[in-house]
C-alpha cells in the first residue's frame, strides 16, 4: 500500500458543544467572518463554519451541563488559531463587536502576539502569531 505522498496532517477542527446553533453561527459568521456552512440534522444541530480552511465543529446539545469551556476548569483557551496579520484580525473583530477575553498582547514567554475572544457559550479562542513574523 504505497502512495506518492507521505502521510500528512492537513488540519484540525475543535469540536464544541453549544446551546444554540443559530446564535453561535451568527457570532462565528457575522462577527468572526466564517462562512455560513451546511447544516445537519432535523432540526439542525450540527454545522462546521470555515474561514481560510480553519473549521470549528459546533454541536447543539440539550444537556447544557456538558458545555464545559476550559476556563471554567482553570484552563485558558479552548482553541489556539495561528494567523497572519494578528493586529489586522484584532481590528476586524473589534469593529464587528467581538467579545474579548483579553486584548492584543505580546506573550514574552513564547514570543507571540495574540488576543483571545469568548464565544456565546464561553469558549475562549486565542488568535496569535510569532512576534518575529509580524510585518
Amino acid at each position: 500500500m504505497s502512495s506518492a505522498h507521505p502521510p500528512t496532517l492537513v488540519g484540525s477542527a475543535p469540536y464544541f458543544f453549544i446551546r444554540d446553533l443559530a446564535a453561535s453561527l451568527d457570532y462565528y459568521c457575522d462577527v468572526l467572518g466564517f462562512t455560513r456552512p451546511r447544516l445537519w440534522g432535523q432540526p439542525p444541530t450540527f454545522a462546521m463554519p470555515n474561514r481560510d480552511g480553519f473549521i470549528f465543529m459546533l454541536t447543539q446539545v440539550n444537556e447544557h451541563s456538558t458545555i464545559l469551556p476550559n476556563e471554567s476548569r482553570g484552563g485558558l483557551w479552548d482553541a489556539y488559531v495561528w494567523v497572519r496579520n494578528v493586529r489586522g484580525l484584532h481590528a476586524e473583530f473589534e469593529a464587528k463587536g467581538a467579545e474579548f477575553a483579553y486584548g492584543l498582547t505580546h506573550q514574552h514567554e513564547y514570543d507571540n502576539i495574540e488576543f483571545a475572544i469568548r464565544d456565546p457559550d464561553g469558549y475562549v479562542i486565542a488568535f496569535g502569531q510569532g512576534a518575529e513574523d509580524e510585518e
